[in-house]
């Protein structure tokens, strides 16, 4: 008869301290989304918000003739969409004393999509840390052990054909020389047939930001040269690092906008206008001007309502006249250093009202008024193709708000950027900076405006 060692209570005790006082760390779920604000959808017209106080606000939203939000994107053009009824999907933020609405996406009201319109074809794969594109026919599900499972939604079959995996470094994968380099990441590539004489292709990428490498296993026929095709731009579009997938998300999103501002310039709607051959966008039309006139009139008493609530101001606010623009002066005459004046009869204008003021830009620039800003009234940026965003600007015409401003033009060079101060009112400035290389087009530009 067998004979077991007999185990006391003491040694049971023991081990049970021993294997209840040994803890290891949880691994990461590699698969874990990105941390979610709550998504809103609201919906009204849009109309610029043009009061100079410090705000990230750039317009507001009404419903109703009355106040739905305070606007503000950093991924659409709200301006493309000014004077059109809309619906926003965004989120909310606190900001000092009042709460903005920003806006990730946005469609137009009563506008359905063209039919001729290509259907988006690809899929992103968002987790907090990578992430990759894949076709929209393709789906997959996470098995428990943190596998993901591909399959094609049009296989009766299915056939699972593409596996993905995140594991950990081991001391034998430091020692391999890499022999594929994908995405800005190395990595070991093995092809091999299985029993059914199909490719079976094994990819593995080392991770450049943690001890990790990514697994895929890419099983396909001869024939399917598509889903090939596939498969290597999956993994050309890998990005990782928490920055990299944040900002994937974010021109992702500003592709759908501008999918949806073609369909407002289309209409009719919005602020942009083409303005002769050089297909200059301009925000300039008198529906603009009226809009903005009427929107000063209500914002003078939002902003009164604000500035009673509030604890204490800030600096850039004291800097500024809540009410509105102040009655602007004329510029003291002031000696310039010689330039090329680039005006001439080709220049495109660009009028204001509420700032009364107009100027005008050289032939050949484009321009766009990005409206106010944390330190400024307003924001003019010129450059020489098209301002798609504030990255695109050459060189900038801003609206300081002052106690004490330049009462004449001083011109400073900082490395190659060149920064000229040019007289405006009592309360406030100009001022332009850009390359030195865009001088002769900051002055021309300074000097064609008229105060009025």
């Amino acid at each position: 008869m067998q004979q077991f060692p007999k185990i006391t209570f003491g040694y049971l005790f023991g081990l049970s301290v021993l294997l209840t006082s040994c803890s290891f760390p949880e691994r990461e779920d590699p698969f874990i989304r990105l941390p979610e604000e709550k998504i809103e959808t609201i919906s009204g017209e849009i109309f610029p918000f043009s009061v100079s106080v410090a705000t990230s606000a750039t317009h507001r939203l009404e419903k109703d003739g009355k106040l739905a939000a305070y606007l503000a994107s950093e991924i659409v053009q709200l301006a493309d969409f000014e004077g059109q009824k809309v619906n926003v999907n965004g989120v909310r933020r606190a900001e000092k004393m009042r709460e903005i609405f920003w806006v990730e996406a946005i469609r137009l009201e009563g506008v359905e999509a063209k039919t001729e319109e290509p259907e988006k074809q690809e899929t992103r794969f968002l987790t907090k840390k990578f992430t990759f594109v894949y076709p929209k026919n393709w789906e997959y599900s996470l098995s428990p052990d943190g596998t993901a499972y591909f399959l094609d939604k049009n296989d009766p079959a299915r056939r699972v054909f593409l596996t993905f995996s995140i594991l950990e470094l081991s001391k034998k994968d430091k020692q391999i020389d890499p022999n594929v380099l994908i995405a800005n990441l190395t990595g070991i590539k093995d092809i091999s047939t299985d029993e059914f004489d199909r490719e079976r292709q094994e990819i593995t990428l080392f991770s450049n930001i943690s001890n990790q490498k990514y697994k895929f296993v890419f099983t396909h026929n001869f024939e399917e040269f598509e889903k090939k095709k596939s498969f290597f731009k999956l993994l050309n579009s890998f990005l990782e690092g928490e920055e990299n997938v944040l900002k994937a998300k974010k021109q992702d999103l500003k592709v759908e906008a501008e999918k949806e501002a073609e369909k407002a310039r289309a209409k009719g709607g919005g602020q942009l206008k083409i303005k002769n051959e050089e297909s200059l966008y301009v925000k300039t039309s008198q529906d603009r001007l009226i809009m903005e006139e009427r929107m000063n009139k209500r914002n003078e008493g939002d902003a009164q309502a604000s500035r009673q609530s509030s604890e204490r101001t800030s600096e850039e606010e004291v800097n500024f006249d809540p009410e509105g623009i102040e009655e602007a002066s004329k510029p003291v005459p002031v000696a310039l250093k010689d330039f090329v004046n680039l005006i001439d009869e080709r220049a495109y204008p660009y009028e204001s009202e509420y700032y009364k003021l107009s100027m005008k830009f050289p032939f050949g620039y484009w321009f766009r008024n990005f409206g106010p800003s944390e330190t400024t009234i307003t924001r003019l940026g010129a450059a020489k193709q098209k301002i798609n965003s504030e990255d695109d600007v050459h060189f900038w015409i801003e609206i300081i708000g002052v106690e004490n401003p330049p009462r004449e033009t001083t011109e400073r060079q900082e490395e190659d950027r060149l920064i000229i101060n040019w007289p405006r009112t009592e309360k406030s400035f100009f001022r332009a900076t850009g390359a030195t290389n865009f001088r002769d087009a900051m002055l021309s530009t300074l000097s064609s405006i008229q105060i009025q």
